[in-house]
């Protein structure tokens, strides 16, 4: 009996000692799992930041990608608007070279004009001069010829008057003789 109660005793020591041991494992296990569903909540937690990070970073690609895709665009445009610029200002340029080209033949003609009417009216007063001198040479010749053919009718005239005066005397004569 004694070997009973030893046995007995050493059981219920076992079964005491068994339930602290489990008791503890219990409490290590319940330790455990506690730390184990804040690592779990926590690590959840992390994922759905992650998650919302990487959703975030999405849509911040996405706009970027947009942004990105409006540069390129509008710079497209800008250099569509640049080249079809240039294209114009070489056009400017060339129609400006030939206007200038038309502009400088313009002046140039013009001067020509400008010496050629100058050389007519040096021409034109040259021969109005000339002109002028032989008319009024004609004139003076003219004026010599009338007072010479004037003298002559004069001469003619006197002459004429003589006669006229002289058979006038020869007239006067006869009658008087006849009667």
């Amino acid at each position: 009996s004694i070997n009973a109660e030893y046995m007995g005793k050493h059981i219920h020591d076992a079964i005491q000692k068994a339930d602290l041991e489990d008791a503890e494992a219990m409490k290590r296990f319940a330790s455990q799992k506690d730390k184990s569903e804040r690592f779990l909540q926590d690590n959840l937690e992390k994922q759905d930041e992650c998650w919302r990070k990487i959703q975030d970073l999405e849509r911040q690609l996405q706009k970027l990608g947009t942004e990105r895709f409006e540069e390129i665009k509008r710079r497209i445009e800008e250099n569509d608007r640049e080249e079809k610029r240039k294209v114009e200002y070489q056009q400017f340029l060339e129609v400006v070279s030939q206007h200038k080209k038309l502009l400088e033949l313009t002046v140039y003609n013009c001067d020509v004009a400008l010496r050629c009417i100058g050389l007519v009216e040096e021409m034109v007063a040259e021969c109005t001069s000339a002109i002028k001198a032989r008319h009024d040479k004609t004139n003076q010749e003219l004026e010599e010829l009338t007072l010479d053919v004037h003298k002559e009718y004069l001469e003619f005239f006197r002459m004429l008057f003589l006669a006229l005066g002289y058979l006038k005397k020869k007239k006067k004569k006869k009658k008087k003789t006849l009667r």
